[in-house]
């Protein structure tokens, strides 16, 4: 199953490892609960049906479509916080280190945003290349800081360049023309370098 411990934790430390079970045990919990209610309501809609009760199925599978959308929001909000615990306390190879970022999907994208500001952040590199998979484009303005925040690593700065070029969106692409008209020295244009290698060499 993907919420084994064992899939996030290859070289598992003590306390990594109870905050791994931890965060894998509530995405379990939430999950299972969801899917178990909207299994019975779809069955017993399917029932109604084959039971010719059709306005009885009818209010079953509208209120059903609207259990799904609605609690099913608040469920992805509520495994965001733990799906990030996952992202920062695993210890599994390079390739799959941004994997409970894609899981999460979008809503785990407010949480990274916060986090990427530190630049002391584990793993964040891959929390940028994250915000890319999930097309999280309300971060678009904390890509631009990167990519002009003359403090920030070469990488970090190449990875932000990315990223912008990514979400491709009218303040992006503004911001990306803008630093290209004042990349100067040799920097800015080896930022530039890198980031157009990264977007052309990017997992599609």
């Amino acid at each position: 199953m993907w919420t084994w411990t064992d899939n996030y934790a290859w070289n598992p430390i003590g306390k990594e490892l109870l905050m791994l079970d931890i965060a894998l045990t509530s995405i379990f919990f939430y999950k299972t609960i969801f899917w178990l209610v909207t299994a019975n309501l779809t069955v017993f809609g399917l029932m109604q049906l084959r039971k010719k009760k059709f306005k009885t199925a009818g209010i079953v599978i509208a209120l059903t479509l609207s259990y799904h959308f609605t609690v099913g929001q608040v469920i992805d909000k509520k495994c965001a916080f733990h799906y990030y615990s996952v992202f920062h306390n695993q210890s599994v190879a390079e390739g799959y280190i941004a994997r409970p970022i894609e899981e999460a999907g979008y809503e785990i994208g407010e949480i990274l945003t916060e986090k990427i500001v530190d630049k002391e952040m584990k793993y964040r590199r891959y929390a940028i290349l994250g915000l890319q998979k999930i097309d999280y484009q309300p971060a678009t303005e904390l890509m631009g800081q990167i990519l002009f925040d003359n403090s920030e690593l070469e990488i970090y700065r190449a990875d932000a360049y990315e990223t912008l070029k990514t979400f491709d969106n009218e303040k992006s692409n503004k911001l990306l023309g803008e630093f290209r008209k004042q990349a100067n020295d040799t920097t800015e244009n080896k930022v530039v370098e890198l980031g157009e290698y990264f977007y052309e060499n990017r997992e599609k």
